[in-house]
């Protein structure tokens, strides 16, 4: 087994899951340019429409199961025993959920006559969830190797780049691009799950201790089928409502939201199996690390945002090609969910749930995926697409209120207000700079567009923070330069 006494620095921690985290976003964002162009709007259409219904049975199959897994055992993880023990009732009650979600999804399919035309899309699709099961990813998180979780990610979506770009060249390849997809999210799984002996012995038991584990997995597991709704539930409604082609447009603004959603989101993810053992071990500790990381959430996601909305024409035009023009309105609406999501989730996943409050996580996401529902039904077919952007929207901010609501004795005690006036300082000296690019100067080409706004956006909004003295700002300069000696 592993060596268990050293806690790797979160930092490096937080750089190798933003590595992973790129590498499986560089795989859509370099393949969905050439593949968009070469497959058309329908086709994407029927790949992520079907990937939508799969995605609900993987939802049932993972329950609860990670972030409890997480939480509970990194606060046992110093105790082999009992985390052997721990681990295995986990990984069944995760096989069991994952054969009945597998039995509902084949029912499904032959029930519902409209998903016939999808079915060898859905049965390749579908292998995904058995992998995520194999994988036990919850378990490298709670020993915080990310350094395995990176390279093996990062070495299955080189490989996936190369079988793309050598056999998908045609329309009628959809459905060899919809397998490579599924190859590049499960064949690191398969590795996870013969390198998990290294932290415990992965077996079935006889005595997974269900009822124990029950209550938290399930509160847990209604948290994620609310944040599904209002994550997934668009291109289901958009498909339904409006057909393939639109929801091949809505989904070029979908996955440039959460092309940037998940790379903020991995910068504090790490945090989570730290700040579970630091509530139970170290209050004090706890909140100094609570402190330095929302504040550095807070000068990130604001302008996230903004340059988003900035630059989603040359966003949409880079990576889809101007059929996909239609798509730029969605992606000036969605980017600004932006500013709520990274915030709301580090809430729920540093502060709510491992101060065991899930319920009140359950509450949030519940209601935003309510909100979201009602927008959907009234909206879509009456304003089309962008309405499910607004939906998003409005759902990411519902959640954000609540959850900082429900922690608020935890964040009242963080000093955030500089890294709020620094990061609005920023964004409104970028959004000047938009205006003054808008009157002034045009652009012939895209990536000349995107290169030059791009860079003097960050760059400006990188001095003010900079020059105000941000903590966040000088901290990241710092272990980006050289030490001396």
């Amino acid at each position: 087994m592993a060596s268990q006494t050293k806690l790797p620095s979160l930092t490096r921690n937080a750089l190798l899951n933003s590595m992973r985290t790129v590498s499986s976003l560089l795989f859509p964002l370099i393949t969905f340019p050439y593949v968009s162009r070469i497959l058309g709007a329908e086709n994407i259409g029927k790949i992520n429409y079907s990937q939508s219904i799969v995605s609900y049975f993987a939802l049932f199959a993972g329950l609860g199961i990670t972030n409890y897994a997480i939480r509970e055992g990194a606060k046992i993880k110093r105790d082999q025993e009992s985390l052997t023990r721990f681990v295995q009732q986990i990984f069944t009650i995760n096989i069991i959920s994952s054969a009945i979600a597998y039995v509902a999804f084949f029912v499904t399919v032959a029930v519902i006559p409209n998903l016939h035309a999808y079915l060898v899309l859905l049965f390749i699709q579908c292998l995904t969830i058995g992998f995520t099961t194999l994988g036990v990813e919850w378990l490298y998180s709670i020993f915080e190797d990310y350094l395995y979780i990176s390279v093996r990610t990062i070495l299955v979506q080189v490989v996936s780049l190369i079988l793309m770009f050598a056999l998908v060249h045609k329309p009628s390849d959809y459905i060899i691009y919809a397998a490579i997809s599924v190859f590049a999210t499960s064949a690191a799984n398969i590795w996870g799950f013969f390198y998990s002996r290294r932290y415990a012995k992965l077996a079935l038991t006889r005595a997974p201790q269900a009822r124990r584990h029950f209550s938290p997995i399930m509160t847990l597991f209604m948290n994620n089928v609310a944040t599904a709704i209002y994550s997934n539930a668009g291109t289901t409604f958009v498909g339904a409502m409006l057909g393939n082609v639109q929801v091949g447009l809505y989904s070029v603004a979908m996955k440039v939201y959460v092309i940037i959603r998940q790379a903020i989101n991995s910068l504090t993810g790490v945090s989570m199996p730290r700040l579970s053992y630091l509530s139970t071990n170290d209050p004090k500790g706890y909140l100094r690390l609570l402190n330095k990381l929302f504040n550095a959430v807070i000068v990130v996601c604001l302008p996230a945002a903004v340059l988003v909305f900035a630059l989603s024409r040359p966003i949409v035009l880079i990576i889809s090609g101007p059929k996909y023009i239609e798509a730029v309105p969605m992606l000036e609406i969605i980017a600004f969910a932006l500013a709520f999501t990274a915030p709301g989730v580090f809430l729920m996943n540093g502060i709510l749930i491992p101060l065991r409050r899930e319920k009140k996580v359950v509450i949030s996401t519940a209601s935003g995926a309510a909100i979201n529902i009602v927008i959907y039904a009234l909206g879509i077919r009456a304003f089309g697409a962008p309405a499910a952007c607004v939906s998003i929207v409005v759902a990411e901010c519902t959640v954000f209120s609540l959850a900082l609501c429900f922690s608020w004795d935890q964040v009242r005690q963080l000093r955030l207000g500089a890294s709020i006036m620094h990061a609005v300082a920023g964004c409104l000296l970028v959004l000047l700079c938009n205006a003054v690019f808008a009157r002034t100067v045009r652009f012939d080409n895209v990536f000349m567009d995107f290169a030059v706004r791009g860079t003097t956006y960050a760059v400006v909004y990188a001095a003010t923070l900079l020059a105000l003295r941000d903590e966040s700002a000088l901290f990241f300069l710092k272990k980006l330069l050289p030490r001396k000696g």
